[in-house]
């Protein structure tokens, strides 16, 4: 099974050791480009920053598997991300790969396309043991003088992603990151008909294929779906639609590349960039200050660009502020950005990953978003063992019978930068959280209130409105453990539904505020936990 570019699990094959293999190696001269070449380079690289679950997932070939199971990696899929673009592009012959990098040498072997020397369209193949197996395969996306450009699935630390980057190691035997180069397999060549290439269109064409009514109008080598909402505002002249192929067609990605700087064709002053298949809002300060009037503006469809408006950045995208006044980097994790340490910046390979500049304006969002409830997280670089599930803002550790025992191992494991969770595990869960016990075991519900579970009523459930807030499961023995707690955290206010009376906890025991405390520039009643009557009774009045 392929692996991601920065494993490495079997001995590194030698030139020589290639040599004596049953195959032989064809040198040829670089190609030229052509409709089936570009096809390939375009459609690769238009999947830059796509993680495994991309489009519902990748496969090529009738023997690959897809990449995506439940939404989540299914395996690993380099082999099903080159097998996809070769597919989408028409290439011949494609029952001869499967989800093994090594496949692709089998392909060559079987149809005499093995060679030395890099054409773009290429799949280039690292690790070959010379039978069965390789670590890992990507495609040769671009060529110019002694640089090559090679776009791969399944790169960088996990999750994997689509990225894209040059190297002057492209020779067999060199390894550009890593690992070593053992060939180049060219396709065989490509059924597509004799109908425009869509790479070749200019853009803002609208383009279907002969056996579907849909329309797609082309960004960037991008085909994005034209909406019939969106054909008189955004003045699409529907008597203008090139026909291409089929396959071609519905191969075309559904996203510009990454730092397209794109608008809602029907008109309006806001601007995006894309990420992935989101697009992130740029800000009236970041417009100037990030480059981005410096860039092509792209209009697209008002339909398209309001899901895209909507959407996250995938986990596991590396991201920067475009305009470089915040140098730090940061991960994208469940739609928060969580800030990766400079110690971690190589130890945990975040450096080999492509790089994403984003808007100010909305990075800081991402930074100041607490990750999603119910996220569960692991230390991305393995040294902490223990697992950890997102209550509150706060990563609560899950005991080992609970791991299994709940399902949180059926759940998405995201790997967190070590400081940040380090930081986050001694931050208590916040003020007001409903939560109760994941397993279903236990029917109580309880809300935080400085650090400890306290148990609510039916009628504190209703009556303080938490009927109307989400209900995070937790760990039943942090749960248990946080209502075992003596006391809420000195400053912590809390009021019953039966007394007006707002308490504030001063160590271990109650004061009663006076209503001159709140106001401007003071304590905030926003702040204040509804909690039971029971649960105030307990501590002694100061």
């Amino acid at each position: 099974m392929s692996r991601t570019i920065k494993t490495i699990a079997i001995r590194i094959a030698s030139t020589s050791a290639l040599a004596a293999t049953a195959f032989t190696m064809v040198v040829a001269n670089p190609a030229s480009a052509s409709p089936l070449t570009d096809g390939i380079s375009a459609t690769a690289r238009a999947e830059n920053g796509n993680g495994a679950c991309a489009h519902g997932g990748y496969d090529g070939g009738p023997n690959q598997t897809n990449s995506c199971r439940g939404g989540v990696t299914a395996h690993a899929w380099c082999a099903d991300f080159a097998g996809w673009v070769w597919s989408r592009n028409g290439v011949t012959g494609l029952a001869s790969l499967d989800d093994r990098a090594a496949s692709f040498m089998d392909y060559g072997k079987k149809y005499g396309t093995i060679s030395s020397t890099p054409h773009v369209g290429d799949a280039v193949v690292y690790n070959y043991n010379g039978s069965n197996y390789a670590d890992h395969v990507a495609l040769v996306t671009a060529i110019s003088g002694s640089t090559v450009t090679i776009t791969g699935g399944n790169q960088g630390g996990k999750p994997g992603h689509v990225s894209t980057a040059p190297t002057t190691k492209w020779h067999v035997g060199e390894r550009p990151w890593g690992q070593t180069i053992s060939g180049y397999v060219s396709p065989a060549g490509s059924s597509t008909p004799s109908l425009p290439n869509p790479a070749s269109l200019a853009e803002g064409t609208l383009v279907k294929s002969a056996s579907s009514p849909s329309v797609k109008v082309m960004i960037k080598g991008a085909g994005l779906a034209v909406a019939g909402s969106d054909v008189t505002p955004d003045k699409y002249d529907l008597s203008k639609v090139v026909t291409i192929d089929d396959q071609a067609f519905r191969s075309l990605s559904s996203a510009p590349p990454s730092g397209t700087v794109v608008h809602d064709q029907a008109g309006g002053a806001e601007r995006y960039v894309i990420i992935g298949d989101a697009a992130l809002k740029i800000g009236g300060a970041d417009w100037i200050s990030g480059g981005y009037n410096t860039r092509a503006d792209m209009g697209v469809p008002t339909s398209w660009l309001k899901a895209a408006a909507q959407r996250t950045v995938a986990t596991g995208i590396v991201v920067m502020d475009q305009s470089g006044t915040d140098p730090s980097r940061y991960v994208m994790v469940a739609g928060s950005a969580l800030h990766i340490s400079a110690t971690e910046w190589t130890a945990n390979d975040y450096n080999e990953q492509t790089l994403m500049g984003v808007p100010a304006e909305w990075l800081k969002g991402a930074v100041a978003k607490p990750l999603q409830s119910g996220t569960v997280v692991m230390n991305q670089s393995g040294t902490d063992s223990s697992r950890y599930v997102m209550v509150g803002g706060t990563p609560v550790g899950i005991s080992a019978t609970e791991w299994t025992s709940v399902g949180f191992d059926q759940m998405s494991l995201m790997g967190v930068p070590g400081e940040w969770l380090g930081s986050a595990v001694t931050k208590q869960v916040a003020n007001g959280t409903v939560v109760k016990d994941a397993s279903g075991a236990s029917a109580s519900v309880y809300v935080m209130a400085g650090g400890v579970a306290a148990p609510l009523t039916n009628a504190d459930f209703t009556g303080f409105g938490y009927d109307q807030r989400p209900l995070d499961g937790a760990p039943a023995a942090w749960l248990a453990s946080a209502a075992a707690k003596a006391a809420p955290a000195n400053g912590t206010m809390i009021k019953s539904l039966d007394n007006a009376t707002v308490w504030e906890i001063v160590n271990g025991k109650k004061r009663a505020m006076a209503g001159s405390e709140f106001g401007a520039g003071k304590r905030s009643f926003d702040d204040v936990v509804g909690v039971g009557s029971a649960f105030i009774a307990k501590f002694p009045t100061a």
